[in-house]
């Protein structure tokens, strides 16, 4: 055998040994005037101040079973973080009273004497009765857990978290095939979802259907944030019919995490007030967008603010030292490109922890031919969806998508009946009995959508029911401009009524094509309209806007080269200097010009 075939075999020897470096011990200690035992991995380079993270095991279970099936070990060696696994007494925990309280406390305890982890960033995970004792401690150990993550079960003795003193950060993770804590017999999602609004009262809401961790589970995931002190609330619902630890959750489950630390400070974006959409369609190559203006807050929970940094992406927008005179810290997003832009707002204290706020900016730009789907965010029951403008009639029914479920008023319906047209639907009702009181739209700048149409001939799709009218109630789908003045109508009257219920069967109604034509450039908003008819409804679904073609009249010259004349306007009636002018369409003195370069 050569020099060079044992060299290559030594380096595919220790790169398999050192695949993940880290040491394993089993550690005694006194809890109580009883001896307790845990399985604690540290990797084998473990900076000063690393984070903790506790994991408790399901019942008739122990750490050998549980670290071989979450394999969470495996991340530390190059997350840096020390990860105990607790031994319950005859592999049960007590999940009524204080004795495996007072054994995670003293984990810390050991932990931070031993290898001299940060307290501040102490986490802890369980699966089953482990997930059960974890929501158990909550209040209890709220002030020395920075993040919980129970997976697979929730207390016996119900909500427990309701005696929490403040909010606090939670990952959830839960098996919609679960047979043992079965998801539907023990209210999953409302237990989790009921911690999100009641406890930490969070502002946002958000869902992405066929989410799939790095690890390789795939569900449904759904957010919970902007709480109170910037606390968040995720709920991951995995496709899996059984009830086992998941290796699959632990990336996912330390992800969210390693985010947090206690007396962190906070960050939050004010402006854009949530995720933004700017829709324009443009010929190819001319879309431009406008400047995004950025502003945000910041607080912090011990010491002083060190300093407050906005970013796109990893792109610094602004940095400003200490604490504002204004309260506010500000920067600007310019001339954006298509695509999605994500805005962070990242504060630093005096004791150099960090807390992060986001955001995110859609900039999007159909070619002719291609239909954008408006109602890509209609998949979570409940809520307006993400970039509409609702109202049944009523100062207090009037909505903005993007927030947190509702349980009546215009939001979304799930239709749950196996022969059903479409599985979501939009719901507005006259309740007030006005002409174009209630009302979906698309497009209004309050709710953080903007729809640029360029000149040309365009087919809005769409599916419309109505919900409880036997007699068929039309609709009036309107294509208006920014001060609501209307370019474009059309009546239909749905010949589908659902009947009020969202578990009935329902079919037909194909989806309808409204062609119009827009002569003018401009910002634009798609509106359906019930009719004027005291509760008058409808259900919209499945719709989308599509450019078919362009009209290119009036554009009385293509200039390539450079012109002196600074009096350029963009679309938006704002003004570009000549250095700054970008690919697209402007203004020049009362003529629409193109620039190329």
């Amino acid at each position: 055998m050569t020099y060079s075939r044992y060299s290559s075999i030594l380096v595919i020897f220790l790169l398999a040994v050192q695949a993940w470096a880290y040491k394993q011990e089993s550690i005694d200690i006194n809890v109580n005037g009883k001896s307790r035992n845990m399985v604690v991995f540290t990797p084998n380079e473990l900076p000063a101040k690393s984070p903790l993270m506790i994991i408790t095991h399901g019942m008739n279970q122990d750490p050998e079973y549980q670290y071989g099936a979450d394999k969470m070990y495996e991340l530390i060696d190059t997350e840096k973080f020390v990860i105990a696994y607790l031994r319950g007494i005859d592999k049960t925990w007590d999940v009524s009273g204080t004795k495996d309280r007072d054994f995670v406390s003293k984990t810390i305890d050991e932990m931070a004497t031993r290898y001299d982890i940060d307290r501040d960033r102490v986490y802890w995970s369980g699966f089953s009765m482990g997930s059960a004792l974890i929501y158990h401690c909550m209040a209890d150990m709220q002030n020395k857990i920075a993040a919980f993550a129970p997976t697979s079960g929730i207390a016996f003795g119900g909500k427990e978290w309701q005696k929490c003193t403040k909010p606090v950060n939670v990952i959830h993770c839960h098996a919609y095939g679960d047979d043992v804590f079965k998801y539907d017999d023990w209210n999953i999602h409302d237990y989790v979802q009921s911690l999100a609004l009641e406890l930490d009262e969070c502002k946002t809401y958000k869902k992405t259907a066929n989410y799939k961790t790095l690890g390789g589970n795939t569900g449904d995931q759904e957010i919970w944030s902007e709480g109170k002190n910037g606390t968040m609330v995720e709920l991951f619902s995995y496709n899996a019919n059984w009830h086992n630890p998941s290796s699959g959750n632990s990336k996912e489950i330390w992800n969210f995490c390693k985010r947090f630390s206690l007396n962190q400070p906070s960050a939050r974006i004010t402006q854009p007030e949530g995720e933004t959409t700017y829709l324009a369609f443009m010929p190819e190559g001319t879309a431009t967008f406008p400047d995004v203006a950025v502003q945000a807050t910041a607080k912090a929970q011990k010491g002083e603010i060190e300093k407050v940094e906005i970013y796109e992406g990893s792109n610094l927008l602004a940095s400003a030292p200490g604490t504002s005179a204004s309260g506010t810290y500000d920067a600007t997003l310019t001339a954006p490109q298509a695509g999605e832009h994500t805005l962070r707002a990242v504060v630093t204290d005096s004791n150099g922890k960090t807390g992060e706020g986001a955001c995110v900016v859609n900039c999007e730009a159909p070619v002719v031919g291609s239909a954008y789907d408006l109602s890509s965010h209609f998949n979570t029951e409940g809520i307006v969806p993400q970039d509409w403008y609702v109202s049944n009639g009523t100062s207090s029914t009037t909505r903005v998508g993007g927030g947190v479920p509702f349980s009546s008023g215009p939001r979304l319906l799930h239709f749950t009946h196996e022969n059903r047209a479409i599985e979501y639907g939009l719901l507005v009702q006259n309740t007030a009995g006005k002409e174009k009181g209630a009302y979906a739209k698309f497009g209004v700048k309050k709710a953080r959508s903007t729809v640029t149409l360029y000149a040309g001939h365009y087919a809005l799709k769409y599916r419309l029911y109505n919900w409880n009218q036997p007699e068929s109630s039309p609709v009036i789908i309107v294509i208006e401009d920014v001060n609501g003045e209307e370019v474009a109508s059309k009546t239909y009257k749905p010949t589908v009524n659902i009947g009020g219920k969202t578990d009935k069967a329902f079919g037909g109604a194909r989806q309808q094509t409204f062609e119009f034509d827009i002569n003018y450039p401009g910002e634009y908003v798609v509106a359906f309209y019930t009719d004027a008819a005291k509760n008058a409804d409808f259900v919209l679904g499945l719709v989308s806007l599509q450019a078919k073609e362009y009209t290119i009249t009036g554009i009385s010259d293509i200039h390539r080269e450079a012109i002196t004349d600074n009096r350029y306007y963009d679309l938006y009636g704002r003004r570009v200097e000549e250095g700054q002018l970008q690919p697209g369409i402007y203004i020049l003195d009362g003529r629409k010009i193109v620039i190329r370069r």
